[in-house]
C-alpha cells in the first residue's frame, strides 16, 4: 500500500487519519524541496508518530521514486508532503504511476495555503486560476504568471500567487521580491494592472507569528515581515463586505 499524505503547514495540523497511516507504515519518506513548515519542524512529527523519516530531495521524487513504489508492493510505504499533496501536479503523477504499476494507493489531504484564504476577508468563491511567480534567471524569465493575473483581473477575480521556493538552498521569495518582478513586467508591457490593484501579503501562514497585510503594492514592497513561506494575492473587484473585512482583518487603509 502506498500513502500520499499531506502534513499541513505546521506539525500540529496533521489529521488523525494521516497520523494513523504514518504509524502503520514500514517506511516513511518526506519530500523536502517544494516547501517547508511555517512553524516547527518535521522532526516534531517524527517524535509524535514514533517513526524515522527518510528525506527525499528533488531527484529522489522525480527520478528515483520508481524504486520506492516497488517497495509499496510488499509493504506499506508513505510519502509526506507539506500542505496538501494534491495541489501540485507532480504529486498527482505519483498516484498515476502507482496505478499503472498495480499498486494500491491512498491520498490523505492536509491543510494548505488554500484553506486559509478566507482569513484575509476575501470571498473564496471569487478566486480565479492560481499562479506561481518564479525568480527570473539569465536564460529563463517566464511571464505566464502575469498573464494569469491579467486574465483573472479582466473577470474581476482574485489571484493567489505562490512564490518561488528552493527549500534545499533555503531560498524563499518574499512578497516584496514578487511585487518587484511584477512591476518590471508591468512597465515593459505598459499596462497598469498590478499597480492599480489591492495586494494582500500572506506571511508564514499556519504559524503563531503569521501576518496578513493588505494595501497598495508600493506599501507591501516596503514590508519587512520575516515569517516564511510567503504568498501574495492580487485582488480583483472588491465588494463592500470584502473592503470592510480587509480593513478589519488585514490592516487595509
Amino acid at each position: 500500500m502506498f500513502y500520499l499524505i499531506g502534513v499541513g503547514l505546521n506539525p500540529k495540523q496533521i489529521t488523525i487519519e494521516a497520523k494513523e497511516a504514518i504509524e502503520s507504515c514500514s517506511k516513511v519518506f518526506f519530500e523536502s524541496y517544494t516547501s517547508k513548515y511555517s512553524e516547527g519542524s518535521i522532526f516534531e512529527l517524527e517524535k509524535s508518530t514514533g517513526k524515522k523519516f527518510i528525506e527525499l530531495k528533488r531527484d529522489g521524487v522525480e527520478q528515483g521514486f520508481e524504486l520506492l513504489l516497488k517497495g509499496a508492493k510488499q509493504e506499506d510505504v508513505a510519502l509526506l508532503i507539506f500542505g496538501n499533496p494534491l495541489n501540485a501536479t507532480t504529486h498527482v503523477q505519483v498516484l498515476l504511476d502507482a496505478k499503472k504499476q498495480g499498486i494500491k494507493s491512498k491520498a490523505i489531504a492536509g491543510l494548505s495555503i488554500f484553506d486559509f484564504l478566507g482569513n484575509t476577508g476575501l470571498d473564496v468563491y471569487k478566486f480565479g486560476r492560481t499562479c506561481t511567480i518564479v525568480t527570473p534567471q539569465k536564460n529563463y524569465a517566464p511571464e505566464s504568471f502575469y498573464d494569469i493575473i491579467e486574465a483573472n483581473k479582466k473577470s474581476g477575480l482574485h489571484t493567489l500567487c505562490l512564490l518561488d521556493i528552493d527549500a534545499e538552498k533555503e531560498l524563499y521569495m518574499s512578497v516584496g521580491d514578487a511585487l518587484s518582478i511584477l512591476e518590471k513586467i508591468e512597465k515593459k508591457r505598459g499596462k497598469p494592472i498590478v499597480s492599480e490593484s489591492v495586494a494582500v501579503g500572506l506571511y508564514g501562514i499556519g504559524a503563531g507569528s503569521e501576518q496578513i497585510k493588505a494595501g497598495k503594492p508600493t506599501e507591501l514592497k516596503r514590508s519587512s515581515y520575516a515569517a516564511f513561506p510567503q504568498s501574495l494575492i492580487i485582488a480583483g473587484d472588491l465588494n463592500d463586505k470584502e473592503k470592510e473585512a480587509l480593513r478589519e482583518l488585514a490592516g487595509y487603509e
